[in-house]
C-alpha cells in the first residue's frame, strides 16, 4: 500500500495516497461521510500499481484522515480540495476521475474545471444536487440546523449522517442539473437499480445534460448503492480500463 501523505491546503492537512506511474492519473472521489479506505478505492489501487498507472486516492477535508471540520466543508471546498491534490502530484497530463455518490457530483464540478485535461469521468450511482432532491429539511431538522448549526439522519453505513449549514448555504452555487453540463469527454455512469438512496433515473438525468456525445449510463438490474460486490467491482475496474 502507498503510504499516507498530506497536504496543507487552507488551513486543513489532506490525507491522500498516490501510486505514481502512467497516464490518465486515476482519481478516486469518495462519497459523503466516507474516505479512501473503502473497498472499491482499494480495489482501484491495487489495479492500478498491477498495471503500473497513476493513483491518487485522497479525503477531504474533515474527512477520513485528514484535518479541518467536517461541519466547514461543503461541495464546493471538497472539490477545490480534489483539484489541489490533483494540481500538487499530477501537475500536468490526463486524468480519469472516478467519483462515488457525491464523489460523482464533485467529479462532474473537477471535470469541468480541468477541461482538456479530462480523459474521462465514471460515476457511481453520481449524486449531484442531493442537497435539491434528496435532503429536503422537516421541521424538527430545520429546528436542529438553527440551534446547533446541522441536522442528522440515520446512516446504513455507519454513524448518522450529519447535513450542516456550511453545505446547504454553498450547495446552490454549484447545481448542475438545471443546465447543460459542459463536459465532452468520454463519461460512463454506472448504477444499480435497487439503490434506494440515489434514484438510478438520475444518472439519465446526468447523461442528457453532458455536452459530450461519448457517454454511456450502464444499469445494474440487481445492483445497491454501494456497487461493492466483487462482480461491481470488477465492472467499475474494467470501465476504466476501457477509458484509461
Amino acid at each position: 500500500m502507498s503510504s499516507l501523505q498530506h497536504l496543507d491546503w487552507h488551513g486543513a492537512r489532506l490525507a491522500y495516497r498516490f501510486v505514481p506511474g502512467t497516464g490518465p492519473l486515476l482519481v478516486f472521489l469518495p462519497g459523503y461521510m466516507s474516505d479512501m479506505t473503502g473497498s472499491k478505492a482499494e480495489a482501484l489501487s491495487d489495479h492500478a500499481r498491477a498495471r503500473g498507472q497513476a493513483m491518487l486516492r485522497l479525503d477531504y477535508s474533515g474527512c477520513g484522515a485528514s484535518g479541518g471540520d467536517f461541519l466547514a466543508g461543503s461541495i464546493g471546498r471538497w472539490t477545490d480540495d480534489a483539484l489541489a491534490l490533483i494540481a500538487h502530484v499530477w501537475p500536468q497530463g490526463p486524468v480519469l476521475l472516478i467519483g462515488s455518490s457525491m464523489g460523482g457530483w464533485i467529479a462532474l464540478l473537477a471535470g469541468r474545471a480541468l477541461e482538456a485535461r479530462l480523459a474521462g469521468l465514471v460515476g457511481i450511482a453520481a449524486a449531484p444536487d442531493f442537497t435539491v432532491w434528496g435532503l429536503k429539511a422537516g421541521e424538527a431538522e430545520r429546528r436542529q440546523l438553527e440551534a446547533q448549526g446541522f441536522f442528522t439522519r440515520p446512516s446504513d453505513y455507519g454513524e448518522p449522517y450529519r447535513y450542516s449549514r456550511a453545505l446547504i448555504d454553498d450547495a446552490p452555487d454549484h447545481l448542475l442539473l438545471d443546465g447543460q453540463i459542459a463536459i465532452s469527454a468520454p463519461v460512463r455512469l454506472l448504477h444499480g437499480q435497487q439503490d434506494d438512496a440515489v434514484p438510478w433515473r438520475l444518472s439519465l438525468d446526468i447523461a442528457a445534460r453532458l455536452t459530450g456525445g461519448d457517454v454511456q449510463v450502464r444499469l445494474i438490474k440487481d445492483g445497491d448503492h454501494r456497487l461493492s460486490r466483487d462482480a461491481d467491482i470488477a465492472a467499475l475496474i474494467a470501465t476504466a480500463l476501457e477509458l484509461s
